[in-house]
C-alpha cells in the first residue's frame, strides 16, 4: 500500500484533509480495531493497515509544515558575510578590488534573498539578457521548484579573482568575473545533507554588474534544472541500495547495529520535531546448554518471529550475543510492556525444544511520549543491562 490516495481511504478521510482530521480519524480507529480493544480476528491487520496510512499522511503533511515554516527554523540566525567583510592580499590586486567588490555584493545579495524566498528580489538582479528571455513568474515558478527538492541552507561565495568576457549571439562582448558558490542543501534530514558547488558570472552591463544565468528560454532552464535532479536521483538510490546492504543482518533478515543506529537517528530526529510516542525494547535470548548449530537454529527462529510480529513502521536488529533491539514507533508505554512480553512467550512458544533447560528469555523497554524525547544516552541504558551500547 505505497499510494496517497489508498492511505486517505484506510482512514477514513477526505484527500486533503488537515493533520486533525487525519489525528481524530486515527484514534477512532484505534478504538474499534486496536486488537486489546476488539475481538475481531481481523484487527490485528487492520489495525497494521491504519497505522501504515496514519504514520504516511502524518510525516507527509508535517513535512509540509516544516517546509513552510523551515524559514524560521533553518536561517533564523545566520549571518553571512557581506562585500566588505572579504580581504584582500597584495598591492597589484587593489586596483581590480572595486570591480571585484561590486560583482561579489550583486552575487552575495542574490543568493542572500533566493535563501529568504524572496525570488521577486533576486530576479532584480538578473542581466537584461536573462530578463528578454525569462519572465518574472517563470523566474519565481522554477525557483519553488528548485526550493522543494534543494532547499538551500547556507551558501559561500569563493573566487572572483579572474576577470573574462563574455560573447553574445550578435558578437557583443561584456566584461565578466566569474564566482565559485558553494552551496549546502538541506531535507529535513540529518542524514540527508550534502554540499555542491556551482559556477556563477557576473557581468558587467552599462557600469552595472548583474547575475547572469544564460538560458536563452525557459525550456532551457527547465532542462538544466531536470538533468540535475536526474542525476542527483540516480545518485540517492544508489546510496540507498548501499546503505541497506552494509546495515543488513542477512541471516536473520533484519538490521545489524550500524543499520540500527542510522535507522533510529531518524526515527529520533522525527520523534523530537514532530512529537509522537516511541519505545525501545531489547529481548536476550540464552538458550541453556544448546550450542552451535542449535544455538544459529533458536536465534533464526526468534528473528523470524519478531519481524512477523512487528509493523512495517517498526525497526528490529540483531545486535549480537543472542540480544534483540526493536524501535516500537507511536507505541505508548501501557501498551509497551503487554506486547513485549507476549513477544517474548511467542518467542518461547516457536523455539519449542530448540530451548534448553536452563534457558532464560530476558526484556527490557523504555517508552517515550509528549515532552520526553528518545536519544542514544536513553537507549544505552536499555542496552547496558545486556552488555551492550549503540
Amino acid at each position: 500500500m505505497s499510494s496517497l490516495l489508498e492511505h486517505y481511504k484506510v482512514l477514513g478521510v477526505s484527500v486533503g484533509a488537515g493533520i486533525a482530521d487525519v489525528t481524530s480519524s486515527y484514534k477512532r480507529l484505534c478504538r474499534l480495531y486496536h486488537p486489546d480493544i476488539s475481538s475481531d480476528p481481523e484487527s490485528e491487520e487492520q489495525m497494521k493497515r491504519i497505522n501504515i496510512a496514519y504514520s504516511a499522511l502524518r510525516d507527509k503533511l508535517r513535512r509540509e509544515a516544516a517546509f513552510r515554516d523551515r524559514n524560521a527554523y533553518m536561517r533564523q540566525a545566520r549571518r553571512y558575510p557581506g562585500a566588505d567583510a572579504r580581504t584582500y592580499g597584495s598591492e597589484a590586486r587593489k586596483a581590480n578590488t572595486e570591480a571585484e567588490k561590486d560583482a561579489y555584493a550583486v552575487l552575495h545579495d542574490y543568493f542572500k534573498a533566493i535563501n529568504a524566498f524572496d525570488y521577486s528580489g533576486a530576479y532584480k538582479y538578473l542581466s537584461n539578457y536573462d530578463k528578454r528571455h525569462i519572465s518574472l513568474e517563470s523566474f519565481i515558478e522554477w525557483r519553488k521548484s528548485v526550493s522543494r527538492l534543494y532547499p538551500m541552507r547556507e551558501f559561500n561565495i569563493r573566487g572572483g579573482n579572474a576577470a573574462s568576457s563574455v560573447t553574445f549571439n550578435d558578437g557583443k562582448a561584456i566584461s565578466a568575473r566569474r564566482f565559485r558558490v558553494a552551496i549546502t542543501e538541506e531535507n529535513f534530514d540529518e542524514g540527508a545533507t550534502h554540499s555542491g558547488d556551482v559556477e556563477k558570472l557576473v557581468i558587467n552591463e552599462n557600469g552595472l554588474w548583474k547575475v547572469f544565468l544564460g538560458y536563452s528560454s525557459v525550456a532551457d532552464l527547465t532542462k538544466a534544472f531536470d538533468e540535475r535532479f536526474e542525476a542527483k536521483w540516480k545518485r540517492d538510490i544508489a546510496k540507498r541500495w548501499e546503505d541497506y546492504y552494509s546495515s543488513l543482518y542477512p541471516e536473520y533478515n533484519m538490521l545489524c547495529l550500524s543499520g540500527m543506529r542510522k535507522a533510529m537517528s531518524r526515527e529520533m530526529y522525527r520523534q523530537k520535531r514532530f512529537g509522537g510516542a516511541m519505545t525501545f525494547a531489547a529481548i536476550s535470548i540464552k538458550a541453556g546448554g544448546v550450542k552451535g548449530a542449535g544455538q544459529e537454529e533458536l536465534l533464526r527462529s526468534a528473528a523470524k518471529t519478531i519481524c512477523g510480529a512487528l509493523r512495517e513502521t517498526d525497526i528490529s536488529a540483531y545486535v549480537g550475543d543472542g540480544v534483540f533491539a526493536m524501535l516500537l514507533v507511536e507505541l505508548r508505554k501501557k501498551n509497551a510492556e503487554d506486547i513485549v512480553s507476549r513477544l517474548a512467550d511467542k518467542i518461547r512458544k516457536n523455539a519449542g525444544p530448540l530451548l534448553g533447560m536452563k534457558a532464560e528469555i530476558k526484556y527490557t523497554f523504555e517508552s517515550w511520549s509528549g515532552s520526553s524525547h528518545a536519544d542514544v544516552e536513553a537507549v544505552n541504558r536499555i542496552l547496558t543491562k545486556f552488555h551492550k551500547k549503540v
